[in-house]
């Protein structure tokens, strides 16, 4: 009776600690970070972590200036009322982060790419934008583990997701917007997406859309991961 008694004991405590590690992971500290600490570099895994608010509303709207354009802002920048995910970590810090982790960036955007947008006789705004491809996923309570952006949102256009690192850290000064990740190649970002031009966003090549699954229910907490990924290879499921 006394060994079958410290066997019990022994599976419920392993049982509870197992519980509570699940609950740690991705429940209460949402990966260890919290508004006090809103990002994690991880140099090993060649990963960063930052926190952010998922607000599906945002994203589109008649009454927006850039609709479905914005996909992760800093919620002290210009363009956060218009975002997908209001991150706690501003483009200045998460710009240091993906360097730590060995990241370049590509600098090869101007702003003529977005002022010249509707002028057809204007090569900027057909630039796409270059760097260190990099992996994108959100997680957030109810998901079961990280999902990639292809999961989270539809694209119409059918190009899907090229993320890299395009910097751009030189015109945060003049933009403001606070714009960590864009869905098109803007020079605004410091992460944009290769497979669409600015071009395509003023003539609507694509419109982006969150799956329906998604679109309910409130604002919410989540988690942004960003891994380098190799040159040849695009976003993966």
């Amino acid at each position: 009776m006394q060994f079958r008694y410290s066997i019990n004991h022994l599976f419920f405590l392993i049982a509870f600690c197992l519980a509570g590690f699940i609950t740690s992971t991705y429940g209460q500290d949402f990966f260890g970070l919290d508004k006090k600490h809103p990002l994690a570099v991880d140099r090993t895994t060649a990963e960063v972590r930052i926190l952010a608010e998922f607000n599906p509303g945002a994203f589109s709207g008649r009454f927006k200036w850039t609709p479905r354009y914005h996909f992760v802002v800093w919620k002290k920048g210009r363009a956060a009322s218009e975002a997908l995910f209001k991150a706690y970590v501003s483009d200045r810090d998460f710009y240091a982060a993906l360097e730590r982790i060995g990241a370049r960036p590509g600098n090869n955007l101007t702003t003529a790419a977005w002022d010249e947008r509707n002028n057809p006789g204007h090569p900027a705004p057909d630039t796409r934008i270059e760097g260190t491809p990099v992996d994108i996923r959100v997680w957030w309570k109810g998901l079961s583990k990280p999902i990639p952006v292809d999961s989270l949102l539809v694209d119409p256009g059918g190009q899907g997701f090229d993320f890299r690192f395009g910097g751009n850290l030189a015109l945060i000064p003049e933009w403001k917007s606070g714009c960590i990740v864009c869905l098109y190649s803007c020079p605004g970002s410091k992460v944009g997406n290769r497979a669409y031009t600015i071009r395509d966003y003023a003539r609507g090549t694509t419109r982006f859309e969150v799956r329906p699954q998604f679109r309910r229910g409130k604002k919410r907490k989540a988690v942004i991961f960003f891994r380098l990924r190799p040159e040849d290879s695009k976003n993966q499921p």
